[in-house]
């Protein structure tokens, strides 16, 4: 019976360190703090983490309690190496998007039910990311959607920004737009929005906000890669997250057009380093 129980005790170590290192590399969200604030108290009574007196003890009561703490060193010290291998697996599982299929396989899908190609972008950008296929403006995301979205929690620095940068709130005023986005105080943010002040055309800028603010909204809700298209055109073109915004890139001027990329890729690189 003692043989059974000393690697069962490693075992429930072991278990429940990969449970919270796993949950803690998956997720970005603030509640999950609070969650595992709560878990340590309680894992503390689970480790055996609890001060003990040996006065007035036998020699071999002393000798068990000896015992007894070894194996609960040996439990903690398993733990703490479990939850370092549970935060790495879980970073891996959420970074990789492991159980998230590839929008290049959902485009197939479509496309080999008979759909149009540009057509079958828009369905998956649909599923994905609830942007309608025919408006091209965004709703609220379902069920079925989040379905396709591999991490737990969503960016949600990337979703304030998105709630924020709502181009429908300034009127079609620049200037006014400009410096409510420069209250926000995002270094990324306010140094892109300065290069577009002077590289997009007038009649272009609040169709770069409204792309902006879409891929802002994108970013909060799912995983993305945007950061990897660096400060190719071409690949933001191609991107069908991207596609919007480089099309509004593209009225800049050539010169121009560097610089604006240059800052957006610091801009959601910076975003996805934050997730």
């Amino acid at each position: 019976m003692k043989k059974s129980i000393r690697p069962a005790v490693i075992w429930s170590g072991i278990g429940m360190g990969l449970l919270l290192g796993i949950i803690m590399g998956l997720s970005v969200s603030e509640v999950v703090k609070v969650i595992m604030g709560t878990l340590t108290a309680a894992l503390g009574a689970f480790l055996g983490f609890d001060k003990r007196s040996f006065a007035g003890m036998s020699s071999e009561e002393y000798a068990k309690e000896n015992d007894n703490l070894y194996f609960t060193a040996l439990r903690a010290g398993w733990f703490g190496v479990s939850v370092v291998v549970g935060i790495l697996l879980g970073m891996f599982i959420r970074t990789h998007e492991v159980f998230t299929p590839s929008v290049a396989s959902h485009v197939n899908e479509w496309t080999e039910a008979g759909f149009e190609p540009e057509y079958a972008r828009k369905l998956v950008l649909y599923q994905r990311l609830a942007i309608n296929p025919k408006s091209g403006e965004m709703g609220p995301v379902t069920e079925a959607q989040r379905g396709y979205q591999s991490n737990l929690f969503s960016s949600e620095q990337a979703l304030n920004l998105c709630g924020e940068t709502d181009p429908e709130q300034w009127n079609k005023d620049w200037n006014v737009a400009k410096n409510a986005i420069k209250g926000l105080k995002d270094t990324s943010l306010v140094g892109l929005i300065d290069v577009a002040d002077t590289a997009i055309p007038e009649l272009k800028r609040f169709e770069f906000l409204k792309a902006l603010n879409t891929l802002l909204c994108q970013m909060g809700r799912s995983d993305t890669k945007l950061c990897e298209l660096g400060t190719d055109l071409d690949a933001w073109k191609k991107d069908v997250l991207g596609a919007e915004m480089a099309g509004v890139v593209a009225s800049a001027t050539a010169d121009k057009q560097v610089d604006l990329l240059k800052k957006l890729s610091e801009l959601v690189c910076t975003l996805e380093k934050a997730k």
